[in-house]
């Protein structure tokens, strides 16, 4: 599975001149994520309909998470990673 490169974040943040820069802050962060997310699960060969299964959430989710224009839920992108055993570090 190859993970298509996206929109740079300067991109984006120009269109969103209306959020707030928490919203802006939390787009960021989900961003980040996601690519996180999408190379682990390249990296280790797992379909979407696994990963849906594991991480108990519709493939769908995981499908939407390579739109440009999708921001998932934290929750969602939280239980993928749980379910790819990926850790996390706040600073």
């Amino acid at each position: 599975m190859e993970v298509k490169n996206h929109k740079r974040w300067a991109e984006i943040k120009k269109s969103l001149d209306y959020a707030s820069e928490v919203r802006k802050k939390m787009i960021s962060l989900s961003a980040i994520l996601t690519v996180a997310i999408l190379r682990k699960q390249a990296d280790e060969g797992i379909s979407n309909a696994d990963l849906a299964l594991k991480a108990q959430v519709s493939e769908k989710h995981i499908i939407d998470l390579t739109e440009d224009d999708n921001v998932p839920s934290i929750e969602v992108l939280i239980k993928l990673a749980l379910a790819l055993n990926m850790e996390f570090e706040i600073k």
